[in-house]
């Protein structure tokens, strides 16, 4: 266990990590393994891509291509990725852009929080154009889901101050025609693994 509950019913904000999740290396591993191996949160999570994720860009193609029967395929993160950020806490996630890990252009970012803003009042941070410099905050609530072009765009999760932990699951899409999913940026070691739908 990497972490407990200090009251019940448990309360997700008031998750107590012992170890350091949000920054240490090997301890994202461990989240990484519990999040790759937990069916159910699986099943939940495919059922989002396919019910709620690629029927929108689907959408969005459709307005913008005015192509209705054309099939695309959507390359998404498999597994997503669990963020826990406990607080109160000085530690910070850098600005950046996915490109720097290697992410394509073709590629949509999206945030989705897990705990309640309005108890950790910590979200994401996100440039409103590339290079711009100009940030505004993710301030959405638990059951709501923000997109954003991480590939391009800098985005960067402030400390947390308040005394709740934050909570959030990410992950990307790929769609056809403007996504390669053989290509891969040199020097870079490992990849998020990768599933797809034709739709």
């Amino acid at each position: 266990s990497f972490g407990s509950f200090p009251t019940t019913p448990h309360v997700l904000e008031e998750f107590q990590p012992s170890v350091d999740v949000f920054r240490n290396f090997n301890a994202r591993k461990i989240v990484y393994k519990a999040v790759s191996s937990d069916e159910k949160l699986l099943s939940v999570y495919t059922n989002l891509i396919k019910e709620v994720i690629v029927p929108h860009l689907k959408a969005l193609l459709v307005a913008e291509e005015n192509e209705g029967d054309k099939k695309h395929t959507f390359y998404y993160q498999y597994p997503p990725t669990l963020r826990i950020q406990p607080g109160p806490s000085k530690m910070h996630g850098r600005s950046h852009r996915d490109a720097e890990y290697g992410h394509q252009c073709g590629e949509l970012n999206f945030w989705m929080p897990l705990s309640y803003y309005s108890l950790t009042q910590t979200t994401l941070f996100v440039e409103d154009s590339p290079d711009s410099k100009k940030f505004h905050p993710l301030m959405i609530e638990y059951g709501n889901i923000g997109k954003f072009h991480g590939t391009l765009c800098h985005h960067y999760a402030p400390c947390n101050k308040s005394m709740c932990t934050r909570v959030s699951l990410d992950f990307r899409v790929g769609i056809s025609d403007y996504f390669d999913p053989e290509w891969m940026l040199q020097g870079i070691k490992a990849q998020h693994g990768r599933k797809s739908i034709t739709m």
